[in-house]
């Protein structure tokens, strides 16, 4: 975890790189990632054509705009999206109520979309808690411990509480998604259980750690002994030492949530709004793009929020930075047994990833371009005063 905070401190938000090296890599970084996203919609718009029934062509822009957007539903969903980041926000204020006695809802939002940014930046969405960790430290003045212990815990107790929902609705979904395609449902299922059970092995190992540390202990060091023979791990002494220590980290700050319990049930509540609301953003989009052919129901709901988990963990199999590319096959696969919509599949996966992915994303580059302007025209000042 230092070795990342280190690395993820060398840029963030609100502060310029601080060498020319690090400059051109940042912006190699960031073209790069731009030009994944820019092939990935046109291999969600290509493979929606592709699925659709005889090739069903995408409507275009003006026709979407036209024939078959709903502007209130829109309206609806720009609206269920800010109840989103303000929940999200929330969480961290809340916690941050608990440790410092303020809610620093300022903070909060700074710390909301950095992690965002960085998650959606970095593979397997690793970058967003020592960014957090060292913004909320360095930039909010909060002290070391409270600036761990709330992305932290942010991101297990999320987790948790997200796993179990997910967990729900994959058990739920052969009875609301029907496809013709029964092997095709199953196999992605399947995939997605998988995917589950890995994404969930991390803070499994924590709670396991933190009720049966002894244990624990003894099958961690099995576990190094093991792959220092297979010659993966080659200081097994130290591997040992930084993993006790993240473990003994993350446990502890998972223990004080349950001694804290009381004063943490606000945070609990808003991290089940927003695993509801994550899942059923896809719906409110599908009735606004597609506004014209498909009719809310309670089914329907339903369906779109199996279809999104089962969409969320496939795609979370392919480590690209915010599982870019992975993420829009995925959801256009899945997405396309929705009936009515094959006209704007495309249209409807591109939305949903402008709304939980891609405005992330260019908002944490504005930032940056941004702090990057700023500090250049403060240098050229302080260059010509002291000239």
């Amino acid at each position: 975890m230092q070795d990342q905070e280190t690395q993820e401190e060398e840029f963030l938000p609100d502060e310029h790189p601080k060498s020319r090296s690090q400059m051109r890599a940042w912006w190699f970084k960031t073209i790069a990632l731009l030009a994944l996203v820019v092939l990935s919609v046109v291999l969600l718009f290509t493979l929606g054509e592709y699925l659709t029934e005889e090739g069903t062509a995408q409507l275009s822009f003006g026709a979407l705009l036209s024939q078959s957007i709903s502007y209130p539903k829109f309206i609806l969903l720009i609206g269920v999206l800010l109840l989103y980041m303000a929940i999200e926000s929330g969480k961290y204020a809340s916690m941050l109520k608990v440790f410092t006695g303020k809610f620093h809802f300022r903070t909060s939002i700074k710390t909301m979309f950095l992690g965002k940014y960085y998650d959606g930046i970095t593979p397997l969405a690793t970058g967003g808690q020592p960014a957090q960790i060292v913004y909320l430290h360095k930039k909010a003045s909060i002290p070391r411990g409270v600036a761990t212990a709330v992305p932290v815990m942010r991101y297990l107790v999320s987790i948790i509480v997200l796993t179990i929902l997910s967990a729900v609705l994959l058990v739920l979904a052969p009875n609301y998604v029907t496809d013709e395609r029964v092997g095709f449902n199953q196999a992605m299922r399947i995939l997605a259980w998988i995917s589950l059970f890995l994404n969930f092995s991390l803070p499994l190992v924590i709670i396991l750690f933190s009720v049966f540390p002894k244990r624990s202990k003894r099958i961690l060091a099995a576990i190094i002994k093991f792959l220092t023979k297979l010659h993966i791990v080659k200081h097994p002494f130290r591997a040992t030492m930084r993993i006790l220590q993240e473990l003994n980290e993350y446990g502890g700050i998972l223990k004080e949530f349950f001694r804290k319990f009381l004063h943490f049930i606000p945070f609990l509540i808003l991290c089940i709004l927003e695993s509801l609301l994550f899942v059923a953003i896809p719906f409110f989009v599908v009735i606004a793009i597609a506004g014209q052919s498909v009719q809310p129901s309670w089914e329907l709901l339903m369906q779109i929020s199996c279809l999104v988990i089962v969409s969320r963990y496939v795609s979370l199999l392919i480590p690209t930075p915010g599982n870019t590319g992975a993420a829009e096959a995925a959801s256009t696969l899945v997405f396309v047994m929705i009936p009515g919509i094959d006209t704007v599949i495309g249209w409807v996966v591109l939305v949903w990833r402008i709304a939980t992915y891609y405005i992330y994303i260019l908002s944490g580059i504005g930032i940056n371009i941004f702090e990057i302007i700023r500090g250049a025209v403060r240098n050229r000042r302080q260059n010509k005063q002291t000239r």
